[in-house]
C-alpha cells in the first residue's frame, strides 16, 4: 500500500510596530527573509507561502506565513530577534497546501 505524505503548515503570525505602515513593514520583512535566504537556505525552504494582503492588527501592521511545523520554532525565534512582534502560533491554525486558497496566499518560490 503507498503512503502519501501529508506536509503540514503552521500559520505565523508576524505584526510590525506601533505606529508603523505597511511600507516600511513590508520592507523590513523583505530584508529579514533576504537574510535567511542566504544565510539557511534549506530552512528557507520550509516556508511555503504568505499571505497576499498586509492587514492590521492592534493598529500595527500584519501578515502571515505558512511554515512546515518543524521549522516554526526557528522562524518565531529569528523574527523576534529581528524585531518583530510574534503572537505564539496556534496549534489549530495549522493546513495542508490544499487548504490556503490561492486568493489568499502566495506561495513562495524557492
Amino acid at each position: 500500500m503507498l503512503e502519501i505524505i501529508v506536509t503540514e503548515f503552521v500559520a505565523v503570525e508576524v505584526l510590525g510596530t506601533n505606529g508603523e505602515v505597511e511600507a516600511p513593514f513590508g520592507q523590513r520583512l523583505t530584508a529579514f527573509w533576504s537574510e535567511v535566504l542566504r544565510a539557511i537556505p534549506d530552512e528557507f525552504e520550509k516556508v511555503y507561502a504568505e499571505t497576499i494582503l498586509f492587514e492590521t492588527v492592534l493598529g500595527k501592521p500584519s501578515r502571515c506565513y505558512a511554515i512546515e511545523s518543524d521549522a516554526v520554532d526557528l522562524f518565531v525565534g529569528k523574527l523576534r530577534q529581528a524585531g518583530f512582534e510574534v503572537p505564539s502560533p496556534s496549534d489549530e491554525d495549522v493546513y495542508t497546501k490544499y487548504e490556503l486558497p490561492a486568493t489568499e496566499w502566495w506561495q513562495i518560490e524557492h
